[in-house]
């Protein structure tokens, strides 16, 4: 019986023994592998006092083994002894034990063998033996040795956590620069983005930023000393210092992070329910921090007092940011996110030191992984912040935009809906404005249209006037939808300069031409001041248009009395540079000194009573300073209130031609010329440009000192100014028998010889002012008057075109069938896409004339459609659209139209239009044959020797002739240039070059018409022609010169 008993206790030990983990020893083997030692150790934990290693060698069979292999061994202050056997299987005899936790107070390793103790390092916290991060044990085992490990551990602050790894030197070495690399790539990160946002802050001013500085500082701070770093760099002075009190520093965190939460969510504004919480928290955190200097609790109650109320602080921001987010502050969903990561990784780290998670390098480290990750969230989100607030302002910009609309939607409600609808962020407010340009430039296209073809009737005065009031009106309410556009493209950033070659002064005498009778329907005196400019320039010519165009426009606007100066001088740099400076300057109102700056403000103007005077957008002189900035200019003012002002502006463009339009020119030079005029600023003004000239000037201001003259001139202007209106008469009394070659009667204001008309016979034309070089040929060349008006000459040169225009607006269709009725364009109308398709399946056309916006298909279906028919498969396809953004243009010509037409259709625009894309379409001169010797032969009545001597000479005549329609043409000799022509036409016609004989004929009938605009486009294609003639018929004579044998 007794046998028995004992059998069963023998096999339950069995049972029990079998039940128990394997523990055994641990093998070094070759390789670079780490092994972590977790379930190779057995523990022992101290009791009362510490053991020595002599104790522990005594009780090696007290050591016991744990169930898992989790190396927390939980919170004690007492010591714990860790003990593993090792045996070296490799053939390496260099290990390192690395203990991956630097939180330890000490760390003691004992290498023992054959029951001495031969090697040991005293690490820790707290020990300055530490060479590395974490305590590292570096040692020697010798091949096929076996050798005990024992490492005592003990911390007051911190969970005994011993993640043991051994390896080879080599592994450690590679493990420890892995370990540098990462924590130089978290401190490098944070540390960047505490410099990044410290300079957003001095730029910004925005104290959410410097609060977040603070918090990284923190962070980085507690990190150094947390991971032991500090151990490392500073090991006698930081160390002794810092390393003792991580409470207070992570203390510090939560009070840096809850000011952050504070001023990041605006939590009095979008949080009021938790701000109170979050304000309570951060005092909390202060006391607790002062706490941790005076130790009132144990370490181990200390820091988990510390870290608990971190996890409740952190609860109430993250409490605070979902209230936040629910009163849609955008920004919070990232601070949300940020909190939600990093309690995540506090949770993960906190399970960790209490046991309930495994302590690996996930858990160790989580919470350093959560900082990182928050901190970069927390950028992110002050971005966010940084371009809610840059919303805000951009939607406080279009409320003010949305006032100034409300003009323009009066006069067209339809918009009225789409603005209220589409006003709401910035990409469908360019939305809307795309739609308002179209709705608002398709009725413009007619009104501008068809109140300007009234201009060209004779109609009453008072009709007249109205027509006048209505082309006014239409041209203010354009502007101001260009001015809109134009002002959102450059907050979008969008205006581009589109440069390409122009006449400066052609420009100018066009805005002198607009603006001068302007001014003296006001009573103003307009005065240009010129220098000697390039004759082509490259440049944006629409937009320095647009900005003379605004100036000039303020300058009428805001001038009474007195007079408006326009000076415009050029000066060649280096590289191929020429630099523009123009001047306006005015007599009127003037701006005070704190005035100035709202000039260059959108939607400003000085003050109340000047937007009730003067109305206007507000947006002229904001566009004027971006469009000269983006030509590399300048845009200056210089003003005195009461007396005027003077904007100045410098623009740099790309000088394409060597010659200058105000040069000596041999009609002019050694003229001798008397100036009349008694406003000083406008005789000094026409003095200088007659002097640039070549002329010998002479000046007068007084009737009184024109009478003591007695020398004869070649020319007399005589300048009436409107100031002098009431004396008109007697002046002219007193001009007309002034002994002069030709008198020049300059005026401003109402015509002189339509008051006093008896005194039409003594001069020889009538001008208005000022002086410009092309009135001044007109003088010389007895052309001043146009047989023909400019829109009827421009409407001759048009080509014999068929043209398609399509349209869903009858008005539209009329204009254009108003503008080209006189014209050799033969123009078929058609009201819809799907009408347009039909008509190409069996008509062709040299060009179409597209409308984009039409009801059932529009203009880009039907020009898919187009593209598909037999007969109009190349024509030119031109898109009509009001449409006014550059991506709406992009997306025209990428759909397969050929080329852009804007609304309002401008009539200079469409004849240049027509011409470009119909210019081989009526070339009939083109078309013929340089060298026809059946003609040749037929004009010698078949008598080959005389075709072949009429041949000899006529190329013998050529390269003088051409030389001298070239040196006339340049010279400004108009009729020289007409006398060459004729003889050329005339020996032409006895001989075989029909092409030069077509050209000179239609060249011919320009001059005699004042065409010169066309004659300089034909110029250089006639000069070509006779080089061409010239070499084709040297060649036929040279392989034909038999037939003078016979």
């Amino acid at each position: 019986m007794l046998i028995g008993k004992f059998s069963v206790i023998r096999w339950l030990l069995l049972l029990t023994w079998l039940s128990l983990p394997a523990h055994a020893g641990v093998h070094l083997y070759d390789g670079e592998q780490t092994q972590l030692l977790a379930d190779n150790f057995a523990i022992q934990h101290e009791q009362s006092s510490p053991f020595t290693i002599s104790d522990i060698l005594k009780r090696r069979h007290e050591f016991i083994y744990q169930a898992d292999n989790n190396p927390n061994y939980g919170f004690s202050d007492k010591g714990l002894w860790l003990y593993a056997e090792l045996s070296n299987l490799s053939h390496n005899t260099d290990w390192v034990f690395s203990l991956n936790f630097s939180q330890l107070d000490t760390v003691d390793f004992y290498l023992v063998i054959n029951n001495e103790v031969v090697s040991q390092s005293h690490q820790g916290k707290l020990q300055r033996e530490q060479l590395y991060r974490v305590p590292t044990f570096n040692t020697s085992i010798s091949i096929g040795e076996e050798a005990e490990l024992f490492i005592r551990v003990q911390s007051d602050s911190s969970s005994l956590i011993a993640p043991i790894y051994v390896m080879s030197e080599a592994a450690e070495i590679r493990i420890s620069q892995v370990d540098n690399l990462i924590w130089g790539l978290f401190y490098g990160g944070l540390f960047i983005l505490a410099i990044y946002n410290l300079v957003l802050y001095f730029g910004s001013r925005e104290p959410s930023l410097i609060a977040y500085v603070a918090y990284i500082v923190t962070v980085l701070v507690w990190q150094f000393v947390w991971g032991g770093h500090i151990d490392f760099f500073f090991p006698d002075s930081l160390s002794p210092l810092l390393s003792p009190y991580t409470s207070l520093i992570f203390s510090l965190i939560g009070i840096s992070s809850g000011i952050f939460s504070l001023i990041f969510l605006e939590t009095k504004a979008n949080s009021p329910f938790m701000h109170p919480v979050v304000v309570a928290f951060l005092w909390l955190q202060a006391i607790m921090g002062l706490a941790t200097l005076v130790d009132i609790f144990p370490p181990v109650w200390e820091h988990n007092l510390v870290y608990g109320i971190g996890m409740l602080s952190i609860t109430s921001y993250i409490a605070a940011g979902f209230e936040a987010y629910g009163k849609h502050y955008k920004p919070a969903r990232y601070f949300i996110f940020a909190w939600g990561i990093l309690a995540t990784g506090a949770i993960v780290g906190m399970l960790s030191l209490v046991g309930i998670l495994p302590s690996n390098l996930l858990t160790t480290y989580c919470f350093q992984v959560a900082v990182f990750c928050e901190a970069g969230l927390f950028s992110i989100a002050l971005m966010e912040k940084s371009r809610s607030q840059l919303e805000n302002e951009v939607s406080q910009a279009t409320d003010e935009l949305r006032h100034n609309m409300e003009l323009i939607e009066e006069q067209n409600a339809r918009l009225d809906i789409a603005r209220k609808d589409a006003i709401k962020a910035s990409n469908v407010k360019s939305q809307f404005l795309a739609n308002m340009s179209h709705e608002i430039r398709t009725p413009l296209n007619a009104i501008l249209g068809f109140s300007k073809e009234l201009t060209n009737l004779t109609l009453p005065v008072d009709k007249m006037e109205q027509v006048r009031i209505i082309n006014t009106a239409a041209d203010n309410l354009l502007t101001i939808v260009n001015d809109v556009l134009d002002f959102s493209k450059i907050e979008a950033g969008k205006l581009q300069i589109n440069n390409q070659p122009f006449s400066p002064n052609s420009l100018i005498e066009e805005m002198v031409t607009i603006m001068s009778k302007s001014a003296h329907m006001k009573g103003l005196e307009f005065i240009l001041e010129l220098g000697p400019l390039p004759e082509k320039l490259i440049g944006d010519v629409f937009r320095i248009r647009q900005i003379l165009n605004n100036l000039l426009s303020n300058a009428l606007k805001f001038t009474s009395s007195g007079y408006i100066k326009l000076a415009v001088q050029g000066k060649a740099l280096q590289h191929g540079i020429h630099e523009l400076e123009i001047k306006i300057e005015d007599t009127g109102i003037g701006i005070s000194r704190k005035d100035k700056n709202k000039l260059f403000s959108a939607f400003s103007q000085i003050d109340d009573a000047l937007n009730r005077s003067y109305q206007g957008t507000g947006l002229g002189l904001v566009i004027c300073q971006e469009l000269v900035k983006l030509m590399r200019g300048q845009l200056t003012l210089k003003t005195t209130p009461g007396q005027g002002s003077i904007f100045t502006v410098v623009l740099r463009t790309n000088q394409l031609s060597q010659r200058y339009a105000l040069s000596p020119l041999p009609e002019w030079l050694n003229k001798r010329v008397l100036i009349f005029d008694p406003h000083p600023q406008s005789r000094r003004a026409s003095a200088q440009m007659m002097i640039s000239l070549g002329a010998r000037v002479y000046c007068v201001e007084s009737i009184a000192h024109l009478q003591s003259l007695q020398e004869a001139f070649d020319y007399l202007f005589a300048t009436l100014p409107t100031m002098k209106k009431a004396s008109r008469e007697q002046m002219l009394e007193a001009l007309c028998v002034f002994n002069a070659g030709k008198r020049i009667l300059w005026y401003s204001g109402d015509e002189p010889l339509t008051d006093f008309p008896a005194y039409t016979e003594d001069f020889e034309a009538q001008v208005r002012m000022p002086l410009t070089i092309t009135k001044l040929e007109g003088i010389v060349h007895g052309n001043i008057k146009e047989k023909v008006s400019p829109q009827q000459s421009k409407l001759n040169t048009l080509p014999k075109a068929r043209i398609l225009a399509v349209d869903d607006m009858d008005m539209n269709l009329k204009l254009l069938d108003t503008w080209l009725a006189d014209s050799p364009v033969q123009l078929t109308l058609s009201t819809s896409g799907q009408d347009s398709v039909n008509r190409c399946k069996n008509e062709e056309f040299d060009l179409i004339l597209m409308d984009v916006q039409m009801p059932g298909m529009d203009g880009i279906q039907a020009t898919r459609h187009i593209r598909k028919t037999p007969l109009n498969a190349g024509t030119p396809i031109i898109a009509v659209t009001a449409h006014a953004f550059k991506e709406e243009q992009e997306r025209l010509l990428s759909s397969g139209m050929e080329d852009y037409l804007p609304k309002p259709i401008e009539f200079s625009t469409l004849i240049t239009l027509i011409k470009r894309w119909c210019q081989g379409v009526d070339s009939s001169a083109m078309a013929l044959p340089t060298l026809d010797w059946q003609l040749a032969l037929k004009r010698a009545n078949q008598n080959r020797d005389l075709a072949m001597e009429l041949l000899r000479e006529f190329i013998a005549h050529l390269p003088q002739a051409a030389e001298i329609i070239r040196s006339e043409w340049d010279a400004r000799h108009y009729k020289g240039v007409q006398d060459e022509i004729h003889r050329l036409h005339g020996a032409c016609c006895y001989t075989g070059v029909p092409k030069l004989q077509a050209l000179a004929n239609e060249m011919e009938s320009a001059l005699k018409l004042g065409n010169h605009y066309e004659v300089a486009e034909m110029l250089p294609t006639i000069i070509l022609e006779c080089e061409i003639a010239a070499a084709q018929a040297d060649k036929f004579i040279q392989d034909n010169g038999a037939f003078n044998s016979h």
